[in-house]
């Protein structure tokens, strides 16, 4: 009684130091993807640093031409009342233009600031596939 004891408490050890083992290599694996995840996303930010200053010089472009039909709109040159309009509309497309361009320059310069915030919502919407996947299998639910 006293061996089958002893033999039983030796295979739940093994069978313990088995499992640590596992887990250790798994976290390990884990780690290491992690950190491969994280460096291509910091390689990518940096692939997009550039077209913050790129979005930043059309802007100056579009402001200049703003400037221009602005000018030639006040300064009477143009008698043509439908010349007029189309410089009026004109204007008005520049501006909503340059509005949206002012949300692209935010956006991409959140992403190049602070790619901690990328990296946390790819691994999120990750662990909810995997979660999804899972939950299929569970309960082997056809695919449709």
């Amino acid at each position: 009684m006293a061996k089958t004891l002893k033999d039983l408490l030796l295979a739940l050890l093994n069978a313990t130091l088995i499992l640590v083992a596992l887990c250790l290599f798994l976290g390990w694996k884990l780690a290491s993807t992690v950190e491969g995840v994280t460096t291509v996303f910091s390689e990518k930010v940096q692939i997009i640093a550039p077209l913050k200053d790129e979005i930043l010089g059309v802007r100056g472009e579009l402001a200049a031409l703003r400037n221009d039909l602005a000018e030639v709109q006040s300064s009477g040159s143009v008698t043509d009342i439908a010349e007029k309009l189309r410089i009026s509309t004109a204007l008005v497309k520049l501006d909503n233009l340059e509005q949206r361009m002012q949300g692209a320059q935010a956006s991409i310069a959140e992403l190049t600031d602070s790619p901690d915030k990328l990296i946390n919502s790819a691994i999120e919407k990750s662990a909810d596939v995997v979660a999804d996947r899972i939950i299929a299998i569970r309960g082997c639910v056809p695919q449709s």
